[in-house]
């Protein structure tokens, strides 16, 4: 712990010690000197240590700054869970109004000394005047800025809205727009807050919406929507430009939809984050695509496929040439088995190149492109340009017109092979999908090389959840915690399921099911040909799944009929 005390103290320079910080920094190469430098002009302007911006920039972590400040002030990391804040300041000899103002959160007192979590235990002119003001020896404790804030709203609660003039609350919204720009104010304190609700509630999507009398803010957890909160509509404006200002968007254009996308830092990783605004009757929305690639492992053998689907995929991917397709609606994790499938080749002496709508994941064995429509780099046109790259895997993010399935069609059929994802009900229903695009019936036989269908159902949480047979193992239902009724816990939020997993069809087109293609042979030719190839429906891979006790019959039933 710091000790600071009022009498005859010497302290050493604040400058000095946040140089040192910066050192210290530098040395364990967590921060590189383009962005202490981009953080210098902003602390130049906004009067902040430059440490402070590198972490409200996303540069730094709050575990790599906690631990940086522990290291220079050469005291201990405050842990809310084995020193809880002090909620009763009666009996303290300070106000809550010297504490706030001093930036710290009282733990605990003994009447000569006072211990304290501080955000930023540099701040000696802070701490100095608290130690004179309550005539205690402070001993301070380096805080992670999260935690900070949360027993900073603990302690002191938020502060309640004072009546304005209108002219007044104007300004106040103006002046949070431009702090807000500086990484400061309202707006920027809950982005931060919602990011880190997301990543630890495993969200995959924030959405700010809007309203006429506040801002309503919406996760998507597991495929569901779920409210997080409500705050006051004077917060919308400043919170989406927050988002705008960390995704390089334009601020002063609110009139017409504007995408981007950025890296957060969240509990010590960056976190890729896809960004879309779009103008609204109450002000601007905007939509947060969390993609975070630790959060789904891109292997075939850990993303929960049953192992004759992840077979049917490796084999797949050892095709030399030909067209493999994966399928279903969106939001059903198409994006992800493609990836799984460019992982597979990792390592290998294949030249692979991608075009995608957007880039989610970046792989370093992959050439990756994004198309940009409006430049005239569409998909037809990238994949124009790759056969003339001398690529042996190309990945197609999504085949949406006529003139992206003909040169998709053409490179597979000229000695690449080619995975893509396609908008179809079934993987049977592909077929009749690439005809209605112009695709005919010769080239699909001469090309195809399998399709895997999908869907994502919640999986129920193992925690709280367990599978219970019944007459003799033939029905399995759920069983919520330890007794009868009770569903839900901590890990999964009380809702009773924790993450999804995939439920598949798929087949590989042998030589009787291209020769049926190619002769235009009815539908349930073509079905029963499939079924002699492998392919079992999404329904049975749903049923074994719940026979595991994975998920539940409803669930399931949900995912197929949608």
């Amino acid at each position: 712990m710091a000790r600071i005390a009022v009498k005859a103290q010497v302290l050493e320079p604040v400058r000095r010690k946040r140089a040192a910080v910066l050192d210290h920094l530098r040395a364990k190469g967590l921060v590189d000197a383009g962005a202490i430098t981009r953080a210098e002009l902003v602390a130049n302007r906004t009067q902040q240590a430059v440490e402070h911006v590198l972490n409200q920039l996303g540069s730094l972590s709050d575990d790599d700054l906690v631990r940086a400040y522990a290291e220079v002030a050469r005291c201990e990391i405050w842990s809310p869970e084995a020193n809880p804040p002090l909620l009763d300041l009666a009996g303290l000899g300070v106000s809550a109004d010297v504490l706030r103002r001093a930036q710290v959160v009282p733990i605990r007192a003994d009447g000569k000394r006072l211990v304290c979590a501080a955000q930023d235990p540099l701040d000696d002119q802070a701490l100095s005047g608290l130690a004179f003001a309550s005539g205690l020896e402070i001993m301070v404790l380096a805080a992670r800025p999260a935690d900070f804030r949360r027993a900073q709203d603990a302690v002191f609660g938020a502060a309640a809205p004072q009546a304005v003039e209108a002219d007044t609350q104007r300004l106040d919204r103006e002046v949070d727009l431009v702090k807000d720009g500086a990484m400061e104010g309202g707006g920027a304190r809950l982005v931060s807050e919602v990011f880190e609700a997301a990543i630890a509630a495993g969200a995959s999507d924030i959405h700010f919406e809007p309203r006429r009398h506040e801002l309503r803010v919406r996760l998507r957890i597991d495929g569901r929507m779920v409210d997080h909160l409500t705050v006051a509509a004077d917060l919308a404006a400043p919170a989406v430009s927050r988002v705008k200002v960390l995704a390089n968007l334009n601020l002063g254009e609110r009139r017409l939809p504007q995408d981007g996308r950025t890296t957060i830092v969240a509990r010590g990783r960056p976190v890729d984050v896809r960004v879309a605004t779009s103008p609204t009757v109450f002000g601007e929305a905007a939509v947060l695509r969390i993609l975070d690639r630790t959060a789904v492992p891109l292997d075939l053998s850990a993303m929960g496929l049953t192992p004759g689907i992840a077979d049917l995929l490796r084999r797949a991917s050892r095709s030399p040439h030909g067209i493999f397709l994966v399928t279903g609606p969106t939001g059903s994790g198409k994006t992800t088995t493609l990836y799984a499938l460019l992982q597979t080749f990792a390592g290998s002496d294949r030249k692979v190149l991608s075009v995608e709508d957007p880039v989610e994941y970046h792989f370093e064995h992959v050439t990756q492109t994004q198309v940009a429509p409006q430049l005239g780099l569409t998909f037809a046109a990238a994949l124009r340009s790759f056969l003339r790259q001398d690529p042996d895997v190309i990945l197609v993010g999504e085949i949406r017109d006529p003139e992206t399935a003909a040169v998709a069609i053409q490179a597979a059929m000229t000695g690449h092979f080619v995975l893509a994802s396609v908008h179809a009900n079934s993987a049977l229903s592909v077929i009749p999908r690439l005809q209605d695009m112009g695709v005919e019936p010769f080239q699909l036989a001469a090309s195809l090389r399998g399709v895997v269908a999908q869907r994502l159902v919640r999986r129920l949480c193992p925690t709280c959840c367990s599978p219970v047979a019944e007459d003799h193992g033939q029905l399995v239902r759920p069983r919520f915690g330890k007794s009868p009724g009770a569903q839900g816990c901590p890990t999964c939020a009380g809702v009773g399921f924790k993450g999804r997993v995939p439920i598949a069809e798929g087949f590989l087109a042998d030589e009787a099911i291209l020769r049926a293609i190619a002769e235009h042979r009815p539908p349930t030719e073509l079905a029963e040909l499939a079924r002699r190839a492998g392919l079992d429906s999404m329904q049975a891979d749903g049923a074994a799944k719940v026979a595991e006790g994975l998920t539940l019959e409803a669930e399931v039933r949900a995912a197929v009929d949608a």
